[in-house]
């Protein structure tokens, strides 16, 4: 395991996170299994289904004109089909329609000090975003207009230690986990603490090193445990509802997954990425199907960083390695 501290390394982890949690990984040039023909062994659902990903389209996210990083994080899709990405390396947010047309973007970094890392939608279609670096949240509207931040360094109730994720629900309650905090915090709309709906440890329910969450359409959410190699489903009051994976690189198992997003099925797909794929499980887990970036595999390293789901059952995967947004269909199988 490779932990850096945000302070004496700041680029290297924000810019390319979790790269911390990719690094043995990559260099030790471990992955997903390499035949995907191999036998899957108890593969549940995937050998009856066979439910495949398609690329509909992708674009490139350009550099912000200055020469710097582009590391693309937290994505995220309104009601309405407009996709809000998190750059945390040129601290922007940035909007597009649901084919990949550019809309607008701002400044996510309060004025270059902070790292976006993720976002949110809120009720009111408020474009909530978590900054990793400055342990904080700020709200913007749809153009880019900041309303309001809040949030500040520490270990109390109300406060961060490097926020990794964020949602919203529909009475505007926020939900962030704190990736240095190991804890899953509920709080409202203008940042009063609610509850520790989960905390620290290696148990069910409990969290080490969490990335983002998201919440399902069932309302409950759903937290990548990045360091326990797992997902995990909560209630927003913090009943542990299950948790799902193993450390590995084997079909179904997951290596440091960050981000996550849960269909109508109830269906996971899993941004597996120290494995450098997608991963669609089953809601017991079981693995469905597998996605990596054309070419991976041949001299290109897949970060897959995050994921979100379109209103019309699209997925959209930020890749920070690649520098590029996909939209991808999927195939076969049933729900």
């Amino acid at each position: 395991m490779v932990i850096l501290s945000r302070f004496a390394t700041t680029l290297v982890l924000v810019v390319l996170f979790p790269a911390a949690l990719l690094l043995t990984v990559v260099l030790n040039g471990c992955g997903s299994p390499e035949d995907p023909a191999r036998d899957k062994g108890n593969a549940g659902e995937a050998q009856a289904e066979e439910p495949a990903y398609e690329i509909v389209t992708s674009w490139e996210v350009p550099r912000d004109g200055s020469g710097g990083q582009r590391a693309l994080q937290g994505i995220v899709v309104d009601g309405s089909g407009r996709l809000y990405v998190a750059d945390s390396g040129s601290r922007r947010i940035l909007a597009y329609d649901a084919d990949g047309a550019p809309l607008t973007s701002w400044d996510g970094g309060a004025g270059g000090e902070g790292r976006p890392i993720d976002v949110a939608i809120g009720p009111d279609d408020e474009v909530f975003v978590a900054d990793f670096l400055l342990d904080g949240i700020r709200v913007f509207d749809t153009a880019g207009a900041l309303l309001k931040s809040w949030g500040t360094a520490g270990t109390a109730p109300g406060e961060f230690s490097s926020p990794s994720g964020i949602a919203v629900d529909d009475e505007g309650f926020v939900y962030v986990t704190e990736f240095y905090g190991h804890r899953l915090q509920k709080l409202t709309a203008d940042g009063r603490p609610v509850a520790i709906l989960a905390g620290t440890g290696h148990d069910p329910g409990q969290l080490h090193y969490p990335a983002k969450l998201t919440r399902a359409p069932d309302g409950t959410l759903y937290v990548a445990d990045a360091h326990n190699h797992r997902i995990q489903r909560f209630s927003t009051d913090g009943e542990f509802l299950g948790s799902w994976g193993t450390s590995g690189t084997w079909y179904g198992q997951l290596q440091d997954p960050v981000d996550v997003a849960v269909d109508g099925a109830g269906r996971m797909h899993v941004a597996d990425s120290a494995n450098r794929r997608v991963q669609l499980l089953g809601t017991d887990g079981s693995y469905l199907a597998e996605w990596k970036v054309p070419g991976a595999g041949e001299g290109r390293v897949q970060t897959p960083q995050g994921l979100a789901l379109g209103p019309q059952g699209h997925l959209y995967v930020s890749d920070a390695a690649d520098g590029r947004i996909y939209k991808l269909k999927l195939q076969g199988g049933t729900p």
